[in-house]
């Protein structure tokens, strides 16, 4: 992507300085315009990098102050102002108004062809594409694929940022019900939606970058392929559980009505292990939203026997083992209005101490031994039997899992 930060570490971009807007440096630029109506706005649709000399603005602070306001609502990615005899510098009220925007602005010299610049923009963002698209060719065949690791894989693969030192972690991010929220927010055009991902995948970057950490990405659909750089002696992964709530909280931050499901998935030693490792994390993205709905983030180390449950086509068998087990007591609370299932639920959470569990349910300990009790009675069983409540466990787990507790 180009931004306008690397932008100004682009060659032949020396001259061009940044005024105001620093907050917003990392807008993305999707094209470029050299426009000097007033009523820019009717010819806009985002993302562009805005040009000026001021020949129809000239000194007027206040329609210099209108063209920031109206260009930030329409989502341009900064305004640069040709400086010379129409503007001399950008007007102390207009810094003000862009820093409190964070909307960017820069200065270049008058004597600075224009044409040349936007040229070598124009040209950073057409290569910039091509690249996209060639990286997310190899990421979709090295993880989709069928291809065989080869020598030649390796060596494309670290043209796109692989480290062969490295471990990678694997991240997906599906951004929820994206249709319904192109949808509500009026986008219908192919090229907007892709702006929606770009910017998206730059509030991801910016979390990344926060962990200094390098990755490798793929974009599919509406859903966010990453592969985290870590170092191969690293013990423990809980700065990846932080940095993938990180990015939920940045992407439904910033963009109203968004909100993403992210699976963590397993470590990958080598480019044959990124498939797993994305497969794991889709998994664990999908087993996170049955069990806790959108906008959940799964680890795939700690959803233990739900990854197995999820593997298993038939879920017949296991509608069949929760119904023998806790059949009885769910007819029996569903006839006689009874809170049995959950006042086992909470027996077994508090480690079968009826104390604390009638404590938790507000109830007197004489009315959780009632309970506990009829429960035995009900199921036939002895609560203090470990087999029969490893039973009883696994079948409130799929009941979880499959909705039916």
């Amino acid at each position: 992507m180009v931004t306008c930060e690397n932008m100004l570490k682009m060659p032949g971009m020396e001259k061009m300085k940044l005024v105001a807007g620093k907050g917003g440096i990392g807008r993305i630029i999707t094209w470029v315009h050299v426009i000097e109506i007033p009523e820019v706005v009717e010819w806009v649709e985002g993302g562009e990098l805005l040009f000026i000399t001021g020949v129809t603005i000239k000194d007027n602070t206040e329609a210099l102050l209108k063209l920031v306001t109206d260009i930030d609502k329409k989502n341009l990615s900064g305004l640069v102002i040709n400086v010379g005899p129409y503007i001399k510098a950008t007007p102390r009220k207009v810094i003000e108004l862009a820093d409190a925007l964070n909307f960017p602005i820069f200065e270049v010299p008058f004597a600075v062809r224009l044409i040349e610049i936007t040229h070598i923009i124009c040209k950073e963002i057409f290569s910039s594409k091509i690249k996209e698209e060639s990286r997310n060719s190899f990421m979709n065949e090295l993880i989709f694929g069928k291809s065989v690791i080869k020598d030649e894989t390796i060596k494309r693969a670290v043209k796109y940022g692989y480290n062969i030192k490295k471990n990678y972690y694997a991240i997906v991010a599906d951004i929820d019900n994206f249709s319904t929220y192109l949808k509500k927010s009026g986008i219908d055009k192919e090229k907007k939606i892709v702006e929606v991902k770009e910017h998206i995948l730059q509030l991801i970057d910016n979390v990344i970058k926060r962990y200094n950490k390098k990755y490798m990405y793929m974009i599919k659909s509406d859903s966010f392929y990453l592969m985290i750089a870590v170092d191969k002696n690293l013990s423990k992964r809980n700065f990846i559980e932080e940095m993938a709530r990180s990015i939920n909280e940045e992407i439904i931050d910033n963009i109203n009505d968004i909100t993403v499901s992210i699976g963590i998935g397993s470590e990958a030693s080598d480019l044959e292990g990124f498939k797993n490792a994305i497969l794991d994390a889709e998994n664990a993205m999908e087993i996170s939203k049955k069990l806790s709905g959108i906008n959940s983030i799964g680890d795939s180390k700690k959803l233990g026997v739900y990854k197995m449950f999820f593997q298993i086509e038939n879920q017949d068998e296991m509608i069949n083992l929760y119904n023998g087990t806790l059949g009885k007591l769910k007819e029996y609370e569903k006839l006689q209005a009874k809170e049995l299932l959950n006042s086992l639920q909470v027996y077994i959470d508090e480690n079968r101490n009826i104390g604390k569990a009638s404590e938790k349910l507000f109830i007197h300990r004489n009315t959780m031994k009632y309970r506990i009790n009829k429960i035995e009675e009900i199921l036939e069983c002895d609560l203090k039997d470990d087999k029969v409540m490893f039973h009883i466990i696994l079948c409130f787990k799929i009941g979880h899992f499959l909705g039916l507790n």
